[in-house]
Order: structure tokens, then C-alpha cells, then sequence
């Protein structure tokens, strides 16, 4: 079974854990946002590539979800001491990547081609691809002015009032060749539970993407980043809200409605009102605390795609 994964940083990755137990490695193909990728004076940035790649090569730190666990952080103190305005907390392992990332891409190498370099690196053999070649960035619209989601998160704590959200450059960008044949080719395409608006948005927002997920709508199945109105992870209720979207199931649902035949949400949650717009609903446990939580719930996401399929 050819599966395809579209991923952002936090939420996915835990299923990914459970996914790889259970799928051969080269049947699995990973679609990662890059609208929260930017360059940073020591290199390129890019969060969720990172946080897929560490995971597969058991490196991540699985209390923030970012990052190399027990990695050290001497170089970002020192900068701190010498004054630098560095309000991203990377560490000296993590920070190597961002150095090899920037390098490779002055030297010509397309996004694509540099993280491919990077898991070979860090011996990770499932394919690992960047949603584009092109910059997309995510902008938060806020009373005070935009934001990029690294300075709304971190530098603002997330406490701004969400105006709207929008992907700077997405109608120029278009998603990797490599993805789009993965799309195409894909037994099931698994939309992960991150965060809808700024992790899967970019994703399904790009030109040449789009209608090959409308057409292959009945191979693709996602999973609710919420319990309840309650995010797993991140603020995703915020963004949501300013998409004029509620924050429930319901409210993730109605924004993939136009790709998506089958969702999946937490057991205690009621699919009433998703069926009601078209979309096969299916209940689980999502929340995802021990690795035997991960494999149930991938377990479950195979088994309700090959009884769909």
C-alpha cells in the first residue's frame, strides 16, 4: 500500500510514529509544510521538515515536539550574552542542520534536493518531501500589524487578537513534481492531525495540487487535530475562529470538505453534524500519549482505508 502523509510539526509526527511500525518505509511518502521555513543569519530555517526528519531518525525531543533531544545550547546563549535579539531557542545539534540547509541552497540545490541530502544524513530512508521548491510564507494578520507565525507564537507568546491568516506568495508556488506524482499514485493519502490553517493549509493551497486532491478525494482521509473544541497541540481554535470557522471537528471538516471522504475523531466526540455535509465520520482514541497509542490509532487509519479503498 502506497501511503502518503501531509504533515506539519507537532501532531503529525506522533502518528508517524505508530505509521512506520505498521507500513514498509518505501511504501510511505511524507508532504511537509514549508510556509514556516525562513532564513536565519546562520542558515535555513526549516521547523517541520526538521521535526518529521528527527523523529524518523529517533532524535526528536518529544516534550516540545522540535528540535534533538538533550541537544545543547551554548551557541544560543552566547549570542544572548553578546546582545543578539535571537528569540528562537535553537539548539547546537539542531542549528548544524539550519547551517548544511543554508549552504546547500547557495550552492544551488532546490529544497527538495537538500533534504533529501539531510536524511541520507541523519539515515532516514523514507522519502521526505517539502510541500515546494518555492517560498510560501504563513502571515497572521493582527490589530498591530503582520506577523510571521514564528514571531506570533514565540516572540508574542500567541496572545494577539487573529485578524485572518494568509500564505504570502502561494499563488506563484507550486508543489514539488515528486509530491504530486506521490498524490497520484497514493493507495491513501492521510491528512495528519496538525494544525489545520497554518500546517495542512499551505499544503492543499498550492495551484498544481489542488484539483489532483479533488480528484482523488475518495483516497483521502484526515484526522481532527481536535478534542472537542480543545486543540491537541498549538493554538489551531485562534486561527480557526479567524477564518470564521468554529473550533470543533465540525469546523475542521467543513474546511477540507472539498478533499476529504472520511474523517476521524476523538471517541467521546459526536459526527452528526459532519456526516450532515457528505464526509464518512469515524471514532477513536486520538490522543496520542504512548507509542502504542500512535500504532492503534495508524492501525485504525489503515484499516478504515483499505475497507474504503
Amino acid at each position: 500500500m502506497n501511503v502518503v502523509l501531509f504533515s506539519g510539526g507537532t501532531g503529525t509526527p506522533k502518528l508517524l510514529q505508530g505509521l512506520v511500525q505498521l507500513v514498509r518505509q518505501e511504501e510511505i511518502t511524507i508532504v511537509v509544510n514549508t510556509a514556516e521555513d525562513m532564513w536565519l543569519p546562520h542558515g535555513y530555517f526549516s521547523p517541520d521538515i526538521d521535526s518529521v526528519l528527527y523523529t524518523l531518525a529517533g532524535l526528536i525531543d518529544e516534550k516540545t515536539w522540535y528540535g534533538i533531544k538533550e541537544d545543547s545550547f551554548l551557541t544560543h546563549n552566547q549570542l544572548l550574552s553578546l546582545g543578539s535579539d535571537e528569540f528562537l531557542n535553537i539548539g547546537d545539534r539542531d542549528r548544524a542542520t539550519h547551517i548544511l540547509r543554508g549552504k546547500l541552497l547557495k550552492e544551488g540545490n532546490t529544497l527538495e534536493e537538500a533534504t533529501e541530502l539531510i536524511a541520507s544524513g541523519y539515515g532516514v530512508g523514507i522519502n521526505v518531501l517539502p510541500m515546494s521548491n518555492n517560498k510560501v510564507e504563513t502571515v497572521i494578520v493582527t490589530p498591530n500589524g503582520e506577523l510571521n507565525l514564528h514571531e506570533f507564537l514565540v516572540l508574542n507568546k500567541a496572545m494577539p487578537e487573529v485578524k485572518t491568516v494568509y500564505y504570502r506568495n502561494i499563488e506563484r508556488a507550486s508543489a514539488c513534481k515528486t509530491a504530486v506524482k506521490a498524490v497520484k499514485k497514493a493507495d491513501l493519502l492521510i491528512i495528519g492531525p496538525s494544525n489545520p490553517i497554518t500546517s495542512i493549509g499551505p499544503i492543499i493551497s498550492l495551484r498544481n495540487i489542488k484539483d489532483v486532491l479533488k480528484d482523488r478525494k475518495e483516497k483521502i482521509i484526515a484526522i481532527s487535530p481536535l478534542v472537542g473544541s480543545n486543540p491537541v497541540s498549538g493554538p489551531a481554535d485562534k486561527f480557526m475562529k479567524a477564518l470564521n470557522l468554529p473550533s470543533t471537528p465540525e469546523g475542521v471538516a467543513r474546511y477540507y470538505k472539498d478533499i476529504i471522504s472520511r474523517f476521524i475523531i476523538h471517541i467521546n466526540d459526536k459526527p452528526v453534524d459532519i456526516e450532515k455535509i457528505g464526509i464518512k465520520t469515524y471514532r477513536t482514541n486520538i490522543i496520542m500519549r504512548s507509542l502504542e497509542d500512535k500504532k492503534k490509532l495508524a492501525d485504525f487509519i489503515l484499516s478504515t482505508g483499505e475497507k474504503n479503498a
